[in-house]
């Protein structure tokens, strides 16, 4: 018995590698020791760029609240009284809309009254207000004006009304702000009503006469100035970054789980309990505890979480706070020299290596690369990938005769693929399995699509011409329905079956089905022939049967179904309403909402019993222009007349949709009917369906 065989190319690399690695391998040690302490100090240098970054960003994040609380205050304080709560929501909006690190902007007045913009969760704007005097008094009732994410400040999605008791002057922003000068910044506090833990920066308003005329403040949250932590970097790098209030406890840290007040009482936890685990750790360590004793910087290492870490502490004082600031990096994070110069010594030993293995590499690769090649182009044809990929030059006269005869099957394959879809194919055959008989039911969106009148148009142009324009015709839409993810089912002659959701799945196959049908529609409007290629499209979602048909030598894969049929059925009733798209109401109701579309009719179709409401896509919303949308308003506003049987109101918005639209043969059909019904009343049980009596 043979031994197991192994590759030429390896065996002659593999006796080369032996002898050289072992040299890579000892000067790779010594570049390693040598380079280990040089790395240690440069990381080291980093941690006062570090502390830097954390304290700036921190004090940049309050210096923006408490600028954000000095620009409200001058423009609030700056007009009459009964005007400052419309000010507070107009300048509050503004900021808010500006600053996105900012939670809410506030005034509270004398009297207990209060206005106050805020970020929501899902980043709109919410303005909440409760007066006790003037036009826009509520009390005792909070008013709650709601918009839409980015909504402008006007556009207002919904008002509630609240009547949880608050008063302003109890929370310690305003206390505070009243006995301070100029900017007054909290302790973190539970902020009313949903006890996210807060930091506000408070301006306090006096009248001319000294009076309390309010306070306005800005607030952010914990949870922000934890996220802003969060995202800093050094050399691309994150670092654990905290700042802590010594008298409160950890204000934010880095990857730490927000706190929330539990019934209004904040607790803040300490750094030892606080998670990460370095963090943790770092809270332990005598350094630290030195460094927030003495009040002074503090750059040492310890281990936590079985490596290395670096810290930086550095006291900061923000608007009459004495907070800490302090960082956390890993020392394997910053490696980066020792890793240069082993990258170095590595292509310095490769070189070395180079040397020994060129001349077995070049004899290795005159032999297998030609091989290797033949075996990558076999498996491209494997997966029917017939793309030109000139085979490497051999000078084995047995190996250049294979490349030429791969060369001969890949042009005839290649032509065999423009009578097949190779894509849908290779689709098919991902598996790896043979193709058998046979399908499964699934929800497909299926299109059909035929050219009005093409029969004649072709007899005019002659069999050329008609080549070359059904060719253009069919490669454009064809194209158009791979863009949208659709299957290119078959060609009809100068008309097209595609289905989407199979062989692979689509989640939005009937917007896909409908976009396509828009798309292919004002293509064809586009091309020279327009005016004779005018095309409709009828476009179905059901759950049919789909997989491989026919005889057991020749499969089709295709759909089958009443599905299809009513596909096909209402391409062809386009010819009865005038339009170019249909879809039955099953589409309608999945395509979601970027269509505008026209309730047509209820129709029942040839062959079929239960009736069909079909619908007319118009267009994509936002592309069509105001007529054609206030015609198909019309439109709908008589069917629902007609169905109502009110045949002379029906008539009268027929009209009036004509008035807008005066093409529309789909009006002018209906309104006949109307006028038709209005002097001779169907009968009791009339349902308005109209029968279809041809397919």
């Amino acid at each position: 018995m043979l031994p197991r065989k192994i590759k030429l190319r390896v065996a002659i690399f593999v006796g080369v590698l032996l002898i050289t690695t072992a040299l890579a391998t000892l000067l790779l040690l010594l570049n390693w020791l040598s380079s280990a302490r040089s790395v240690r100090t440069f990381t080291r240098d980093l941690l006062d760029p570090v502390a830097r970054q954390v304290t700036e960003h921190t004090r940049d994040m309050l210096d923006s609240t408490a600028s954000a609380a000095e620009v409200a205050a001058a423009v609030v304080g700056d007009v009459p009284a009964d005007l400052r709560p419309k000010a507070l929501d107009v300048v509050g909006f503004a900021l808010l809309s500006s600053e996105p690190a900012l939670a809410y902007v506030q005034l509270g007045l004398p009297d207990g009254g209060w206005v106050r913009i805020s970020r929501r969760d899902d980043g709109s704007l919410e303005s909440q207000r409760q007066l006790f005097s003037g036009p826009e008094a509520t009390a005792p009732r909070t008013i709650i004006s709601r918009r839409a994410p980015g909504a402008r400040r006007e556009e207002v999605l919904e008002q509630l009304e609240d009547e949880d008791a608050y008063d302003p002057r109890t929370r310690p922003w305003y206390s505070g702000a009243q006995g301070a000068t100029g900017v007054f910044l909290t302790d973190a506090y539970a902020h009313f009503p949903d006890q996210t833990i807060v930091v506000t920066a408070a301006v306090s308003l006096r009248a001319k006469d000294g009076a309390d005329a309010g306070v306005v403040a800005v607030a952010i949250t914990l949870t922000d100035l934890a996220e802003m932590l969060t995202r800093l970097r050094v050399a691309g790098r994150p670092i654990r970054g905290f700042v802590l209030d010594p008298a409160q406890g950890t204000l934010a840290a880095a990857g730490a789980a927000p706190v929330r007040a539990d019934g209004g009482n904040v607790t803040l936890p300490r750094l030892a309990d606080t998670d990460p685990p370095v963090l943790r750790a770092l809270a332990r360590t005598p350094e630290f505890q030195t460094a927030l004793e003495t009040d002074t910087d503090a750059s040492f290492a310890y281990v936590a979480d079985g490596a290395r870490q670096l810290a930086v502490v550095r006291p900061i004082a923000i608007h009459g706070r004495e907070w800490v600031a302090g960082a956390v990096l890993a020392e394997d994070d910053f490696l980066g020299a020792i890793r240069r110069d082993i990258t170095r010594n590595i292509l310095v030993s490769l070189g070395i290596m180079a040397m020994f293995l060129a001349g077995a590499a070049l004899l290795a690769r005159s032999i297998s690369a030609p091989l290797h090649a033949i075996a990558l182009e076999t498996e491209h044809l494997r997966r029917l990938d017939f793309s030109d990929r000139p085979l490497p030059p051999t000078i084995f006269e047995e190996i250049a005769d294979v490349n030429g005869v791969f060369g001969s099957l890949k042009s005839g394959l290649r032509g065999f693929g423009k009578y097949v879809s190779l894509k849908l194919v290779q689709e098919l055959l991902a598996d790896g399995t043979e193709p058998v008989l046979g399908g499964r039911s699934e929800e497909l969106s299926i299109l059909f699509s035929d050219i009005n009148g093409f029969t004649g148009f072709s007899e005019e142009i002659g069999v050329a011409e008609t080549a070359q324009v059904l060719g253009d015709y069919l490669a454009g839409i064809a194209g158009i329905v791979a863009d949208e993810s659709g299957t290119v089912d078959k060609y009809i002659g100068d008309g097209m079956m595609a289905f989407w959701n199979a062989p692979r799945p689509v989640a939005d196959h009937a917007e896909r089905a409908v976009i396509a049908a828009i798309r292919c529609r004002d293509r064809i409007a586009a091309m020279s022939q327009a005016n004779r290629l005018r095309t409709r499209f009828g476009i179905h979602t059901d759950r049919v049967i789909v997989g491989n048909f026919g005889a057991p030598d020749r499969f089709d894969y295709t759909a089958i179904g009443d599905g299809v049929n009513l596909a096909a059925r209402l391409e062809r009733v386009n010819n009865e309403y005038g339009t170019a798209i249909i879809a039955s109401d099953q589409t309608r109701r999945l395509a979601g909402d970027s269509i505008a579309w026209r309730r047509l009719d209820r129709i029942a179709v040839k062959g079929k019993r239960l009736p069909t409401e079909i619908h007319e896509a118009l267009g994509l919303v936002g592309t069509l222009p105001a007529s054609i949308l206030d015609a198909a308003a019309e439109y709908e506003a008589g069917l629902d007349a007609y169905f109502a049987r009110d045949f002379i109101r029906a008539a009268e918005s027929f009209d009036e949709a004509l008035r807008l639209r005066p093409d529309d043969a789909a009006a002018t059909i209906l309104r006949e009917r109307a006028v038709a019904y209005a002097a001779s009343p169907p009968p009791s049980d009339w349902d308005g369906v109209q029968v279809m009596l041809t397919k």
